[in-house]
Order: C-alpha cells, then structure tokens, then sequence
C-alpha cells in the first residue's frame, strides 16, 4: 500500500507499506518527534506534523500511464482551456495553452486544482484517507 503524507506545512511526501499498522506506527512516531521539536529524518531538518494521509494501492504517480484520453474528453479539456485562457481579444498564447494541454495527463493537481494546502496532491482518487486520532493516543 502506497501512503500520501501530507504535512501541516503543506508539504507532502509518498512512502510505501506492507501493512496499516505499519504505516501508523512510522506516522506515530514522526508525529511525536515533530510534537517535541525533534528531527524528523536523517538529514536533520526538523519533523513536521502530519495533517492527512491518504492511502492508495498503486503509487499515485501511476496515473494515466498511457497518456490518452478520448477524443471527446480532449475537445471538452481543450475548449474549456481555451475560453479560460483567452484574452479580451480573443488571443491565446500558445505556450501556456500547451502547458496545460501537457497537464491534462500529469499526475499531481495543477495550481487551483487543490481544495486546499493540505488536500492530496494527486488526481488519482484514493481508496481511503486514513483517520488520524490514533496520533494523539498515549
């Protein structure tokens, strides 16, 4: 099982686990040393508090790995970019249109794409988020 660490900092990171009760003792663990202010990895750099995880069975980057999409789908995408992106002369800039057509397929949520900071940062659905109390247990 694949886990989408997400931190109160906003920032994320993706690990994998045989089991949840080894992903929640790892996430225990990290929590309570980012509680007392203690570093968080082997690089020194102070741990972070966890705000959310989300659980998937394949690693999140494996989304659309044959980068296709119907041809409705990208007529709709495409349409919807270009009303978006057009100026109030109806002129679009080509490079930024074929940045978000690129985005169409990448894996992570593009700019606004993400509810909030601390929302996945992934397309791919998750099969769970993982309900946190058990990082405030004694």
């Amino acid at each position: 099982m694949f886990a989408e660490i997400v931190y109160e900092t906003g920032r994320m990171s993706v690990g994998e686990y045989d089991s949840e009760d080894e992903l929640k003792s790892a996430l225990k663990a990290h929590n309570d040393r980012a509680k007392k202010g203690e570093p968080g990895g082997p690089v020194g750099a102070p741990a972070e508090r966890i705000a959310n995880v989300f659980l998937y069975d394949s690693h999140p980057d494996d989304y659309n790995p044959e980068q296709t999409a119907s041809a409705e789908v990208v007529e709709s995408e495409i349409g919807g970019l270009v009303k978006k992106m057009k100026d109030k002369n109806g002129v679009v800039n080509i490079d930024q249109l074929a940045m978000a057509v690129r985005d169409l397929s990448h894996p992570m949520k593009q700019g606004t794409d993400r509810a909030d900071t601390l929302d996945s940062f992934y397309k791919v659905k998750e099969t769970k988020k993982l309900n946190l109390d058990f990082l405030e247990a004694k």
